[in-house]
């Protein structure tokens, strides 16, 4: 399972892996339980559990304390949605070991969850108090992951324009700065 049960980008989320034992006798301590879990390699893996590994995007878990039968268990995977991920991610994990060797080949030793993902979208608006007609402001960010926000405002008086839309992730800091045709026709506030 994911949580929260949508991703956004640039915050970080997790994968649940768990398992139970459906089984008609107990995973006795020593047998093994492994879970893999390839990461898609839009999502950023962060600090593992201790009996878990990454190779890359792959993950590994090794179980061997011993299952009853009806009990679970699992492993947190922490995971950091980049902008790739949009608009849904989709993450297969597969049980394997010797606890149950009809396992990674039985359908029910794999589980795929699909999460969406959304991204937060900042859009500028410029706002002309006692514009002069013909005026104009250039709008422009800079210093965030999506540098794609410049726009051109032209008063027609008191108005108001929609900017460029830019994605400002969790945690990130930028410049949003604004250059006037005539500066000294207006006072700064």
């Amino acid at each position: 399972s994911a949580t929260p049960a949508q991703f956004v980008v640039g915050v970080p989320a997790q994968f649940t892996l768990s398992f139970a034992n459906s089984g008609t006798a107990a995973v006795l301590s020593g047998e093994t339980i492994v879970v893999t879990d390839t990461i898609p390699a839009s999502l950023t893996i962060g600090t593992l559990p201790s009996n878990c590994s990454a190779a890359g995007q792959t993950v590994t878990c090794t179980y061997s304390a011993g299952l009853s039968i009806g009990s679970s268990t699992g492993f947190l995977i922490p995971v950091t949605p980049t902008l790739a991920a949009l608009p849904e991610v989709a993450n297969t994990a597969v049980l394997s070991g010797t606890a149950d060797a009809t396992c990674p080949a039985a359908s029910r030793c794999t589980s795929t969850v699909t999460t969406p993902v959304t991204a937060p979208t900042l859009t500028l608006v410029k706002t002309w108090v006692n514009g002069l007609n013909g005026e104009t402001a250039t709008v422009t960010s800079s210093g965030f992951t999506n540098n794609a926000s410049s726009g051109l405002s032209t008063s027609t008086g008191n108005n108001t324009t929609t900017g460029s839309s830019v994605v400002v992730f969790a945690g990130e800091s930028g410049t949003i700065s604004e250059v006037l045709s005539n500066a000294s026709n207006y006072t700064a506030t």
